[in-house]
């Protein structure tokens, strides 16, 4: 999680004068709080980007919300040469405070990993289904004609599913079957060999 320019820290002196010596002052999120409640933790420095997104609050009431909230700050004293305000505020278990090691995921990757648990563990409505042909079961025919089928064919033979008109003759895609007196006249205007 940290590198060897970055800290990982706990002390509240030691996080005021990090932030102080950078002229940076202890905020809130704007819009994330109420008048119990203190808001979304930020350290804001002075030119870079928290005007108009971020209010100040005291020292005491950021450490209050530090210490209910179990943080931890992950903060940069130097980077490229240069003096650093990196900082990010992490939860404490997730990281060893001795050195600084990352010890497991965040609380928002834990809550979506729950959150994907919960979905893939929740049945979902049953698709409907054959019964198994182990059973001996058929379903039952939707409609009015396949159970009068049903029933001509017998208990034990199998039908198509489809109810056929008297006398032998079901239907084609495209129109209807043509008797063998009439073929030949249909379309075309005549039979063939005239």
């Amino acid at each position: 999680m940290t590198t060897k320019s970055s800290h990982v820290t706990i002390d509240h002196e030691e996080i005021r004068q990090w932030a102080e010596l950078r002229c940076g002052r202890p905020s809130m999120v704007t819009g994330t709080g109420d008048e119990r409640h203190t808001g979304i933790l930020r350290i804001d420095f002075p030119g870079y980007g928290g005007r108009g997104t971020l209010e100040p609050i005291s020292w005491e009431e950021f450490f209050e919300k530090f210490e209910e909230n179990k943080l931890a700050l992950v903060y940069s004293a130097h980077a490229h040469g240069h003096r650093s305000n990196f900082n990010k505020l992490i939860a404490r278990e997730t990281v060893d405070l001795e050195t600084g090691e990352k010890l497991g995921p965040s609380r928002h990757r834990r809550k979506q990993a729950e959150a994907v648990a919960k979905r893939t563990a929740t049945p979902r409505r049953a698709a409907r289904s054959a019964p198994a042909a182990s059973t001996g079961e058929r379903r039952a025919p939707r409609s009015a004609a396949a159970r009068t089928a049903r029933k001509k064919a017998g208990p034990g033979e199998r039908t198509s599913g489809r109810a056929s008109p008297p006398g032998g003759r079901g239907t084609q895609r495209g129109g209807a079957r043509q008797s063998p007196e009439r073929r030949g006249t249909s379309r075309g205007g005549g039979s063939r060999g005239r």
